[in-house]
Parts: structure tokens; sequence; C-alpha cells
């Protein structure tokens, strides 16, 4: 719809320097070449930069949250591993024969 607006008023606008010209007004000489709607070129610029389906700032948390995710599992088994050490111990030391008393 704004597309076919847009192109409709392109087309008035031809007809209308036309007529100015054919008329010979001085003014028609200063008239500025035809430019798309300041909307329309904002559009333009935005699409080229959403062209990147992910940003590098995305990918790179990614990359982030997985290291994360290996270092999370890695501190959390050696920190299994030492509480059942620590038990264990508990365990030997509280069952072990006094041998002093």
């Amino acid at each position: 719809m704004l597309a076919e607006q847009e192109r409709l008023l392109a087309e008035q606008m031809s007809r209308l320097r036309e007529e100015l010209q054919h008329s010979g007004d001085p003014l028609a000489d200063n008239l500025k070449p035809v430019e798309p709607p300041v909307w329309r070129m904002e559009d333009e610029t935005q699409s080229r930069h959403a062209a990147d389906p992910t940003p590098a700032r995305k990918r790179n948390l990614a990359r982030q949250r997985q290291r994360d995710m290996i270092w999370f599992f890695v501190i959390l088994i050696v920190l299994v591993t030492l509480l059942v050490i620590g038990l264990w111990v508990a365990y030997v030391h509280n069952t072990a024969p006094n041998n002093g008393a």
C-alpha cells in the first residue's frame, strides 16, 4: 500500500515537473532531482544491517555460556570428589580401633 502511494506520488511529481519545463518557468530548472523519501532510505539501511542472522555478540555469548557450563561441571565433579574423600576419611577415622586407650 505504501509502495503504491509512493509510486503514484512519483508519477504525479514527474508529470508536474514536465508541465513546469514545458511552460518555460525559470523555477523548473532549479528543481531538485527526485529522491526516495526519508523513510524509504531508513528502511534500506536497516535491511543491510539485518542481513546477519546472528550478531557476533550473541555468538560470543553462546561460546562463553558453553565454557561456563564446562567449568561448572568440572568444579562440581571436583567438589563431589572432595566431599566423598572427606566422608571416607571421617568414616575410617571413626571406625578405626583405638590403640592408645
